[in-house]
């Protein structure tokens, strides 16, 4: 293997065994050399990538969380569903990644970000790359430049409802109520085939 697809995979089993550690003992209890040996390397190769565990969730929040909705939004532009079917799928995989990493990662990523925003604005924007695609997607049926924004804006909300009922609710059940309605609202005479975007 060579070194920067080491590298790749690497980032990815810290990511792996740092959400499974999380999710089973929480952020406070884990210690950066349990997710080390969890991922079966050095705790120094843990410091090579990240700094703190506040980093890895914040990387978590980002790196892990473009590579997933990237890669799902190119599985669900090749099954050529109209451009509804698509966006609910493309929302619920967002609310998925949260249920999969967790309610304290999520509302911890929630706080970092938003503490993170307020020193650089428009960063936040500019890490998710995902979003281009999202908003590929919104724009290819609406002329309302506020479409990508609504349906973001459901899908942080729902997180927050999620983050503030301490998982209480279904995130899943409740994102894709709220997506429905939105989506089933929006007024087109046409169902389009979304275009596949390069990602």
């Amino acid at each position: 293997m060579k070194r920067a697809q080491q590298k790749i995979q690497t980032r990815k089993n810290l990511f792996q065994a740092a959400i499974e550690l999380f999710n089973c003992n929480g952020v406070e209890k884990t210690k950066i050399s349990d997710i080390a040996k969890k991922a079966d390397v050095s705790t120094g190769t843990f410091y090579v990538h990240f700094k703190s565990k506040e980093e890895i969730i914040s990387a978590i929040y980002y790196e892990d969380f473009n590579n997933y909705m990237c890669n799902k939004i190119q599985e669900v532009i090749q099954l050529n569903l109209d451009w509804k079917k698509t966006l609910l799928k493309i929302g619920i995989f967002e609310l998925d990644f949260a249920k999969k990493v967790g309610l304290e990662v999520t509302t911890i990523a929630f706080v970092a970000n938003l503490q993170a925003n307020m020193s650089t604005p428009g960063n936040h924007s500019k890490k998710r790359i995902f979003s281009n695609e999202i908003k590929k997607i919104t724009d290819s049926f609406s002329n309302n430049n506020l479409a990508y924004q609504e349906f973001e804006s459901i899908i942080r909300g729902v997180m927050l409802t999620w983050c503030f009922s301490n998982g209480k609710i279904d995130v899943i059940k409740l994102g894709n109520s709220l997506l429905e309605k939105y989506i089933n609202k929006i007024n087109d005479n046409e169902q389009r085939i979304v275009q596949k975007p390069n990602i």
